[in-house]
């Protein structure tokens, strides 16, 4: 199964993100799930604390949706982690999270830590982002730039077949070296959490 979740800021176009998968769960979190019902998609899960939507259009939220979980504004853990945890509980192949950067910084930071947890990426208009563990990965890209960055320390990093490419090296965490490569290739490596991103202008 794979997962969907949308969430804020509401900088994206949901036609231009969104395509039909066969086996898919549906949440919409906070301002996400009006997104989704004014896109007349069904919504598995609605989650959040909705201060982002009014009482009115969490009322509608509710009644379209077909579980909806609601939180007090005075919590511990931001809407999304919130959602994750509820994913993190289900048989799933894949998180795909819509939005959630480009908002707030402390609120992206967050958000981008969320990768930590399991398959999941990140989806805007601009940009892909996920975490690999170790071993060897194929990564096809069909945007202008792809970074990749030490979520921890990366021991015995190779990057072949992209425009920049390196032999065997570590990667720590204030590295930027592999900042701005293009093209498609092949990466591995023995240790480490490593951030890809995939980038437009």
């Amino acid at each position: 199964m794979i997962v969907k979740i949308f969430a804020g800021p509401l900088t994206y176009d949901f036609s231009k993100l969104y395509s039909k998968d066969e086996e898919e769960l549906i949440i919409g979190v906070d301002q996400g799930a009006l997104l989704l019902m004014q896109n007349n998609m069904p919504i598995d899960l609605a989650i959040g604390d909705f201060d982002s939507v009014t009482e009115a259009e969490y009322e509608q939220i509710k009644k379209y949706s077909k579980e909806t979980k609601k939180y007090r504004q005075r919590k511990d853990y931001t809407d999304l982690y919130l959602a994750i945890e509820e994913v993190l509980e289900i048989n799933y192949h894949k998180i795909i999270i819509y939005g959630a950067m480009g908002g707030r910084f402390d609120h992206s930071y967050a958000n981008l830590s969320l990768l930590r947890l399991g398959s999941i990426s990140i989806v805007t208009e601009e940009a892909t982002l996920y975490a690999l563990n170790p071993g060897t990965h194929r990564i096809r890209n069909k945007h202008k730039y792809i970074s990749f960055f030490a979520l921890d320390d990366i021991e015995g990093l190779t990057i072949r077949g992209f425009k920049y490419e390196v032999r065997n090296i570590e990667l720590f965490t204030d590295d930027p070296l592999c900042i701005s490569n293009e093209g498609e290739g092949q990466v591995s490596f023995t240790e480490g959490l490593l951030l890809v991103i995939h980038q437009n202008e």
